[in-house]
Parts: C-alpha cells; sequence; structure tokens
C-alpha cells in the first residue's frame, strides 16, 4: 500500500514538472534588438556614459539586457560584466529604467522586446578651472560650427559637416550614403541658438584636446567660429579622461541641427 502511495505521489510530481515545463515552452520569447537596433530608437536624454566617483579610467562596461513595453518603457533590466563594475549597478538602475525609446515593431506593430543595450562607466568630469570669456552671439552675428568624425577600426562614418548662418555643407568621406559634397539651407536663427548653447556650456574654456590612451578609436573635432573668435576641442575618446559630457551633446546637436542621418544611412526607402 505505501507503494503505491509513494508510486502515485512521484507520478503527481513527474507530470506536474511536465505541465510547468509545457506551460514555459509555451511563453513566447520577445523579439530580440541589437544595440545598433537600440540606439535607432532611444530617444533623448539618453546616458549611456556616466561619470562616477571611483572609475579612474575608461573601458568600464556594464552590458544589458532589457526589457521593453510596446509603448517604449523599460520595464526590467538584467545586469551583465566584470563583478567590480556589477557593484555599481543599483545606483544606476533607476537610471536605466527611466530610459524611453521608440515603439520596436514586428510586421508594423509594436511588441515587447529584448533589447540589447549597455553603458560606459568613466571618470568624473573635469570642468575647466580658468574661464575664458567667449564671444557675445548677437542677433546679426555670423556663426560656424563644425564637426568631423574620423575613420576607425571598423566602419565607423567619416565625414565633416560645418552648420553656418550661410548654410550646411556635409563632406562624405567613408561608410556614408551620401559620399562627397552635400548642401542645404539652415535657418540662421537656429544656428545661433546653438552657437548661445556653446556659449552657455562654456565651450571656449575647455581644454584643446581630451585623449585617451586607446587605439583603433575614431577622433571627433569640434569648433566654433562666432563673428571670427574661433575654439576647437578634439575628442578622442574624451570622456574615459574626464571630457565634460556637454561636448558630446554639443557634437550630437550639431548632427541634430544638420540632419546628417539623410547623409549617412540615407532616405528609409
Amino acid at each position: 500500500m505505501r507503494g503505491m502511495i509513494r508510486a502515485i505521489i512521484v507520478l503527481a510530481c513527474l507530470l506536474s514538472s511536465a505541465g510547468a515545463w509545457a506551460a514555459e515552452e509555451k511563453q513566447p520569447a520577445y523579439p530580440s534588438f541589437d544595440y545598433q537596433a537600440a540606439y535607432a530608437h532611444e530617444i533623448k536624454p539618453h546616458r549611456r556614459t556616466i561619470p562616477l566617483a571611483g572609475v579612474s579610467s575608461g573601458g568600464n562596461q556594464i552590458g544589458l539586457t532589457l526589457t521593453v513595453s510596446p509603448a517604449g518603457a523599460v520595464l526590467d533590466a538584467k545586469p551583465a560584466g566584470e563583478e567590480s563594475d556589477l557593484k555599481l549597478w543599483p545606483g544606476l538602475r533607476p537610471e536605466v529604467l527611466g530610459w524611453k525609446f521608440l515603439p520596436f515593431e514586428v510586421d508594423g506593430r509594436p511588441v515587447t522586446a529584448s533589447v540589447e543595450e549597455y553603458i560606459d562607466l568613466v571618470p568624473p568630469e573635469r570642468f575647466p578651472s580658468i574661464h575664458v570669456p567667449a564671444p557675445a552671439v548677437r542677433p546679426d552675428s555670423k556663426v560656424d560650427i563644425t564637426l568631423s568624425r574620423s575613420m576607425c577600426y571598423g566602419r565607423c562614418p567619416v565625414y565633416r559637416v560645418s552648420v553656418s548662418t550661410k548654410g550646411i555643407v556635409f563632406d562624405g568621406e567613408a561608410f556614408v550614403a551620401a559620399k562627397g559634397r552635400q548642401t542645404d539651407t539652415v535657418d540662421p536663427s537656429a544656428v545661433r541658438a546653438l552657437a548661445k548653447k556653446f556659449v552657455a556650456a562654456d565651450f571656449y574654456s575647455m581644454r584643446d584636446e581630451y585623449r585617451a590612451s586607446v587605439t583603433d578609436n575614431s577622433t571627433y573635432t569640434l569648433s566654433i567660429a562666432i563673428d571670427g573668435h574661433k575654439k576647437q576641442v578634439v575628442d578622442y575618446v574624451g570622456q574615459w579622461v574626464g571630457m565634460p559630457a556637454v561636448i558630446v551633446e554639443l557634437e550630437d546637436d550639431v548632427d541634430d541641427l544638420a540632419h546628417t542621418e539623410r547623409w549617412i544611412k540615407g532616405p528609409p526607402q
């Protein structure tokens, strides 16, 4: 009798386990998107490079697997990386959960998605200790802002774009959809508004160069001339050596104002 009872219990456990396994198998995996797709869906502000006290050099990275809702909200984030970096994760998690994305779609319909992302941990920002007065941006000021991105060990877009009160000039060199010279018009007031952002960021007081001791990366050169008063900053993985994050923001602002994506990636079709 006891043997029969034991057999019934074992059979019940096996059936229960099989049922749980079957239920798990029936749950569909979320569609997966890599970090390049994630980059295209990010909604600003999206701080992927995060300065932290105690980080002495660049190259500290935490990989992330995000679960993103059909509306683009981060529902969950699972970190991966070195144990020393993962100790910092609890303080970083609230920021990551606050990220927003454009909806990820399958067959034209927003879906819950599994998304690869990452965050880079860099040293604290080193702001200028000596202030250099910037020229005033007047309603009739002549402004010329230029951004160039060089070759890297890979397929980094190589181009130079100038946004001035006279217009936009894009020179595509490599790994861009439109090679050669492209031009467009721009609202001069929008260029002057961007120039004011440079002034507010204390760009004229920044170091001339922020260069990390690594290889195979792209060099970004950002410059502005306001009524002939010029300032240039060279960014070679600059945030790894304390370059203020606002310089990266200004680089992205130049791309945004010039709409360089149309020449880098080409039109959607």
